[in-house]
């Protein structure tokens, strides 16, 4: 080799750890991108889950039946009425909810607009709080016993996804 050329090292190995390195980061952002939308996806699942569950039952869970201690059948006319308004008014929550994040999530996948991941967080975390105070009332009260941990799980997704979500930006 003459002085003034670039050695093997300088033109085919130089070019390739840069290669590597880049390959790696772009790599690791995917993962990052995907493990966020999996997490989130996930967490706004079980919203949407519980709330189609609640508007399309016509009558109340087995833990409800197991808080008043009664069968749906026990229940008069008015009583089943009113307990499937507030479901139906519930699953209206948990839907809405479920379909802002998910709604969101794919604006930031696509956009990276960076106060979305706090949105969802806030949204989710809004919807699991009253889920979580609803159900915790029903365990402490009645021999009732939803599924609180659902709940937790849920949230605990979503604090996945947006820890995911902010290290992808």
């Amino acid at each position: 080799m003459q002085p003034g050329t670039p050695g093997l090292w300088k033109s085919v190995l130089i070019p390739f750890i840069t290669a590597v390195i880049l390959i790696q980061n772009l790599y690791t952002g995917i993962m990052k991108n995907i493990t966020g939308n999996l997490a989130t996806f996930l967490g706004a699942t079980i919203l949407l889950v519980f709330g189609l569950i609640y508007l399309f039952r016509n009558s109340f869970m087995p833990y409800h039946s197991a808080a008043v201690s009664m069968e749906w059948a026990q229940l008069g006319p008015a009583s089943q009425y009113l307990i499937l308004a507030l479901m139906r008014a519930t699953s209206g929550g948990f839907i809405s909810s479920a379909f802002a994040m998910i709604f969101l999530q794919y604006q930031y996948s696509r956009y990276r607009i960076t106060w979305i991941p706090l949105l969802i967080l806030v949204t989710g975390t809004i919807a699991m709080i009253c889920i979580s105070y609803a159900t915790l009332i029903i365990s402490l009260h009645t021999p009732g016993r939803p599924p609180l941990a659902l709940a937790i799980v849920g949230e605990a997704l979503l604090i996945v996804g947006f820890i995911f979500n902010r290290r992808c930006h």
